[in-house]
Parts: structure tokens; C-alpha cells; sequence
């Protein structure tokens, strides 16, 4: 329950945006849920004219992850993917790829799990799985995340089962063994939490300048930005923006949601939780998703702008719903109501990439 009609209130007030993916040079773009997923696009006519009407790119949230593409060693399931990259291009949109290596346990394929070899055979075994999966997409997607969430809160590399067999020599060969196929796509870091934990940011700073020297080819950093509405503060954020710029590669928003609550702060854990939206705290969601994309366009290069992704069409669809909040409560944290009306925070997006003020009216 949303508190009040996000909907009527745009349209009263004369702040209904009309198709947002045109008031940027670059993508802009959300993630979407198919087939027998919950909130599949499918069989959601509502949900596809939002899609039409305001992305200009497509990331699918599951189907082109590791144990959908690559379930068994010597298979490979392309068909739900393939369907997805059908409905991106019959409706104009690119498609940004995620992911070709996740050390997620429900994401990693068993035969990876059990597979048994020293560092080259597990080196060998992971460029197979890239090669395969990047030949088959080669020219058909404009980028990919290559490696997604390999290095630790706190600083230093995940210690995953990658990371266990081969040390983060993984990391690198992934990139130079998709780009030896795919020459265009644009390859991504993705991670989450860069913008915000310092030694983490470090980490990945000193991993893009070993890239450097050794000329890994990559192409940018994806900051997830699960992000809330008291931090990190938007300084902090161009921060870390700022460190991939420096080092000329593209920054990507790849993953943006903003809730209403920060199950971390101390009010939350103190039980005080907001169980309405009201008309106040959309708009300040509002200026929120305003001054995160301001934030990004000061300071990122129009040359460098990879994109902007919202993890997510309509609140009930997030993932935070579930996996964050653990179904205690609703939460906002997308730019349309469960009706697939536009909230204010559609409007806050909008004013950021036409470099309007950021306000909570």
C-alpha cells in the first residue's frame, strides 16, 4: 500500500515524464524478470509499455547467470536468454549482460563446485565457460559484467571457490578471454558497496591499476549502488566515481534502488520503520534519485558515461522486498507503484540527467 496515489499525484501535478531514455546520450536502462520469474515481463502488458515507453537497455536479472547458461559441464541452455535478447531487440533496446562469473552459491554451477583440477585446469576450465557463452552473444549485446562481486566489505578478494583455485588470477584472465571473442562489447567490474566502503574502493583501485599495467582489457566499473536515503552522502559517491575516471574507464550505475528504510541505521533497528509512503517521503525519495544521477553526470564524462540502470521495474518486484528486508515490511524503492504508475521518483531521475535543481517539492 502505497499511502496515497503516486499516479494522480504526477499527473495533478504536471510532473509525468514522458520517455525518460531520451533525455540521455547514453542508456539508461532496468532490470527485468522472465518467464516463470515473479514479475515477469512476459504476460504483464502494463509493465512492457513502462519498459518501452522510458529504457533504452535491458539487463536480465537471473537468466544470464552462471547456472542458467552453463547448468553442466558440457551444456549449455541459450534459449531463455536468446528469448530475452528478442524481446530487447524487436523493442529497440541493447541489452547489457550479467553475468559470465558470480561466485554466488545458488549461481554456481554444481559440476563447478565439484569440479576437481589444479590452478590451470580450473584457469582452463573458466575460459571454456567465458568463450562459450561470450561466442554465442558476440555482437548481439552491447556489454557484459564479466566478473561480478570479487572482492570483500572491508577490502581485499572474496574468497570464493574462484578465488580458492586460482587466487585472483580469475578476475583478469575473464576479461582478456572475453575480449578475445567479443572484440565490441564494452566489459564491465561489477560490484557493490565501492561507492561507500573505503577499503573496498582501494581494492578495486589497486586491482584496475595492476589491469593497467598489465593490459587487461577492461572497460569500466559497474557500481551496483544499493544505496539508501541517508548514505552514502552524494560527496562520497563522486568520490568513487571519480576513481575510475581518473583511470579513463567507463563508470556504469548498474543496479540502482533507493528504499525508503536503511535496515543498518540505528532508527531501523531502534523499530523505527516507515510503513506508508506518504506524499513527503516520496518526494524526498525523489530528490534523492535527483541528486544521485546529478552526481553522476557532474562527474563523470560525457565519454565515460556507461549508463544508468534501476534494479527493477515496479516496487513489489525489488529484491530488497525479500532478500534485504525479509518480507517484514513494505518498502519503495523503484521509480513506479505497483500499478506501474509513475512515482516522484521517476521525476527526481528525469531532473538529474536534465541537470535541473534536486528538490523535494
Amino acid at each position: 500500500m502505497t499511502g496515497f496515489d503516486s499516479g494522480s499525484s504526477e499527473k495533478a501535478s504536471g510532473t509525468a515524464v514522458s520517455r525518460l531514455s531520451r533525455l540521455a546520450k547514453f542508456p539508461v536502462g532496468v532490470s527485468l524478470s522472465y518467464g516463470n520469474e515473479a514479475f515477469s515481463y512476459n504476460n504483464n502488458p502494463a509493465q512492457q509499455a513502462a519498459i518501452k515507453t522510458h529504457f533504452s537497455q535491458l539487463t536480465a536479472g537471473n537468466i544470464m547467470k552462471m547456472s542458467y547458461l552453463h547448468p553442466a559441464r558440457d551444456t549449455y541452455n541459450f534459449t531463455q536468454a536468446d528469448d530475452f535478447l528478442k524481446f530487447a531487440k524487436d523493442n529497440g533496446k541493447t541489452l547489457h549482460a550479467h553475468t559470465l562469473i558470480w561466485h554466488s552459491d545458488y549461481q554456481v554451477p554444481a559440476f563447478m563446485k565439484n569440479y576437481q583440477g589444479d590452478k590451470a585446469a580450473w584457469l582452463a576450465m573458466l575460459k571454456t565457460h567465458v568463450q562459450t557463452i561470450a561466442t554465442h552473444f558476440s555482437g548481439k549485446v552491447a556489454s557484459w559484467d564479466v566478473v561480478n562481486e570479487a572482492i570483500n566489505d572491508g577490502g581485499g578478494y572474496r574468497n570464493s571457490i574462484f578465488y580458492q583455485k586460482t587466487g585472483a588470477d580469475y578476475i583478469e584472465q575473464a576479461f582478456i578471454n572475453a575480449r578475445a571473442i567479443d572484440k565490441k562489447a564494452d566489459l564491465y567490474y561489477n560490484d557493490y558497496n565501492i561507492e561507500a566502503d573505503t577499503a573496498k574502493l582501494q581494492t578495486l583501485t589497486n586491482m584496475l591499476d595492476g589491469f593497467k599495467a598489465r593490459s587487461v582489457p577492461i572497460s569500466g566499473v559497474g557500481f551496483q549502488m544499493h544505496i539508501f536515503m541517508d548514505y552514502p552522502s552524494v560527496s562520497t559517491i563522486s568520490a568513487a566515481f571519480k576513481r575510475a575516471v581518473d583511470r579513463n574507464l567507463k563508470v556504469k550505475i548498474s543496479e540502482l534502488d533507493i528504499p525508503i528504510n536503511n535496515p543498518f541505521s540505528a532508527q531501523y533497528k531502534a523499530g523505527d520503520i516507515k510503513r506508508e509512503l506518504t506524499p513527503a517521503l516520496a518526494l524526498a525519495q525523489k530528490k534523492r534519485y535527483c541528486e544521485v544521477v546529478k552526481a553522476y553526470m557532474d562527474t563523470v564524462p560525457a565519454k565515460l558515461r556507461g549508463g544508468v540502470t534501476v534494479w527493477g521495474v515496479s516496487d513489489p518486484s525489488s529484491w530488497l522486498i525479500a532478500d534485504l528486508f525479509k518480507n517484514a515490511h513494505a518498502d519503495w524503492p523503484l521509480l513506479f507503484d505497483g500499478g506501474y504508475q509513475q512515482k516522484p521518483a521517476l521525476r527526481g531521475v528525469a531532473d538529474g540527467l536534465s541537470g535541473k535543481a534536486c528538490t523535494n517539492t
